[in-house]
């Protein structure tokens, strides 16, 4: 009786093998290799991720009534958290740092290539998108931010980086004499979320001229045609947060909707 258990089960894996097989096909008619089998015969068990085939030009026939989801593998940045720990601890107790971090520059090609897929750059770079990165408190008490920036695209992003969370909104403006790969970085960075956009049209921002009370107006319109928030906090691009979130929606409650303005009067003498 084990013999004739063993004889089925044999029989059964060739016929399988014989019908993955003949359901891959490669476009290029090349021969199917083992690595399209086996995707194959994950289509069968369950509904896989497929990884994304070696040929560019290939294309895979899954069989009919089986659901397969393509996507391709995310490439993480290399990082040392520790190596950075042992860096900024003497600096955090006031003391120099015989340490120097080391270069950790993203470019812009590297943005481009990143905001392809959204999914991978949110990911990778450690986005707050999950609502449960979030309390409560903070989603009932959205914040508008206006971030004007000029230059430095690896700055100006790792700014929204810090800030971004899924239920606030955000208004970028990128001076009108920025460069385009500033511009463009920041828009393909943009286009990755439902809740953050580039101000247009761009004004040509001055420093200590009114261009700037320009610039920050726009932001200010263009946010109100979004969801609705509580407060509107206005940064620049050279801006670091001290507090986080939470933090800053328990001071801001405080405020009971007063404003905290800050102005200085240059006497000509």
């Amino acid at each position: 009786m084990r013999r004739l258990l063993s004889f089925i089960v044999l029989v059964s894996v060739i016929l399988l093998m014989s019908y993955m097989l003949m359901t891959v096909t490669v476009s290029s008619g090349t021969t199917a290799d083992w690595s399209q089998i086996w995707v194959s015969f994950d289509n069968l068990t369950s509904s896989v991720f497929l990884p994304l085939p070696h040929d560019a030009n290939a294309s895979y026939r899954v069989p009919h009534g089986v659901a397969a989801e393509v996507r391709p593998q995310c490439q993480s940045r290399p990082s040392d958290d520790t190596a950075l720990r042992d860096v900024c601890r003497p600096l955090l107790a006031g003391k120099n740092s015989p340490l120097r971090p080391a270069g950790t520059a993203i470019s812009a090609a590297e943005y481009a290539q990143r905001t392809d897929n959204c999914d991978c750059f949110r990911s990778n770079l450690d986005y707050f998108v999950s609502p449960e990165d979030t309390t409560d408190e903070e989603r009932r008490f959205p914040i508008a931010f206006s971030l004007l920036t000029y230059e430095n695209l690896e700055q100006s992003e790792r700014l929204l980086r810090l800030i971004y969370r899924p239920h606030n909104v955000y208004c970028i403006h990128v001076d009108a004499t920025s460069s385009d790969q500033l511009r463009d970085g920041l828009e393909a960075i943009a286009s990755c979320f439902d809740n953050v956009f580039v101000a247009k049209p761009p004004v040509d921002v001055r420093w200590g001229k009114v261009s700037i009370i320009h610039a920050e107006i726009l932001c200010m319109k263009q946010l109100l045609n979004h969801k609705r928030w509580k407060y509107l906090v206005n940064l620049v691009g050279r801006d670091f947060p001290l507090r986080t979130n939470y933090e800053l929606v328990k001071i801001l409650q405080t405020y009971d909707g007063a404003n905290d303005v800050q102005a200085s009067r240059n006497e000509e003498k």
